[in-house]
């Protein structure tokens, strides 16, 4: 006796529609709208630019609340342009804040960080701590964070946001609020503070769990711990120079559900390809190169100063650095952490 379901059956498709009818539907049943398969992708920085510019003299910073309270370029993959969204799970944007400028405070449960690209000495605050963002600075502002920006020198500054929103929004469970008591909040901690009493001595601090903490990785640490690495000889046959921002107490993932790395392809240095899933947006630092993506039939994602691209989870990918002389030095944020934490982690090495 056969089990393949009829087609064509008149008691079969009264039932779908009784289904239907009562918002229900049989697992036997294709679905109505196919899931879209995100694409390897390339933002060039001149373009990112160009658009961010040009958004800075028609688009003005309003209130919280306002549909313009971040003035922000959101990269958006193709197969996304619907949601306006980078992946299903990460938002990666581009923000300009003018000088004189102050981005009104405000607090979410998304968790964001900033990887600041062009800046003079402006700053944010998150929870009271002042920070002082410098090029190649990665600053964490985690979930319910109070935070804001102030722009008080004479020149733009320019970096990347990148939220966990969407994730948390699949979850129902994306909420915010504004500050409330004007347009930023107190500084209460210098510049410097979480670096301070997050570092290796410090005082004792209460169990965290997983728990973000707001806090600044120097550009200057950064660099000087990839370069030791480098001249060290260590090295990741798939990804090169590979290093992980760390939770500074418990020495984990960056966040809860965005991890944070930074990696140097030697000059000339080509990685072997591999896959693994969750997906991963790079941001070149510096350098120009070419990122593989695929098995068999393949597509090249050339890259240089100040692009971004993402590679989407599970598909194979490698690296090669286009500079015979001088190394490439790319920022990356991925998903892995919640790919992690729900034992979903597969990597296949070629």
């Amino acid at each position: 006796m056969s089990t393949k379901v009829e087609a064509e059956n008149p008691r079969l498709e009264a039932l779908h529609k009784r289904l239907a009818e009562n918002s229900m539907a049989g697992h036997w049943q294709a679905p109505q709208t196919r899931r879209p398969e995100l694409k390897p992708w390339v933002w060039p920085w001149s373009v990112i630019h160009s658009c961010l510019m040009e958004a800075g003299e028609v688009v003005p910073i309003g209130k919280q609340g306002e549909p313009n309270a971040r003035r922000t370029v959101n990269l958006v993959n193709p197969a996304l342009v619907g949601n306006k969204a980078t992946s299903r799970s990460l938002q990666m944007s581009v923000q300009l804040v003018k000088p004189g400028e102050v981005a009104t405070a405000h607090r979410h449960t998304a968790s964001a960080l900033r990887f600041v690209v062009e800046s003079e000495g402006m700053y944010t605050v998150a929870d009271g701590e002042q920070m002082i963002m410098e090029p190649g600075d990665l600053l964490i502002q985690p979930n319910w964070a109070w935070h804001d920006h102030k722009n008080i020198t004479n020149t733009n500054a320019v970096w990347l946001d990148v939220l966990d929103g969407h994730l948390i929004g699949h979850l129902d469970s994306n909420f915010g609020e504004p500050y409330g008591e004007g347009d930023s909040q107190p500084i209460t901690k210098p510049d410097g503070w979480s670096r301070s009493s997050l570092g290796v001595v410090r005082p004792r601090t209460s169990a965290v769990g997983n728990q973000a903490m707001a806090f600044v990785y120097k550009w200057t640490d950064t660099l000087q711990a990839l370069e030791g690495m480098a001249a060290a000889g260590e090295s990741d046959p798939h990804d090169g120079v590979l290093l992980e921002y760390t939770n500074p107490v418990t020495g984990g993932p960056t966040m809860p559900i965005i991890g944070c790395w930074i990696q140097m392809l030697r000059p000339g240095e080509e990685t072997r390809p591999h896959r693994h899933t969750g997906m991963t947006i790079y941001h070149a630092v510096r350098g120009q190169g070419v990122t593989t993506v695929g098995k068999g039939e393949t597509e090249d994602l050339e890259w240089g100063d100040r692009d971004c691209f993402m590679v989407p989870g599970w598909q194979w990918h490698r690296h090669r650095n286009l500079s015979k002389s001088e190394p490439a030095i790319i920022f990356s944020v991925t998903d892995r952490p919640a790919i992690e934490v729900l034992g979903l982690y597969r990597e296949e090495k070629g």
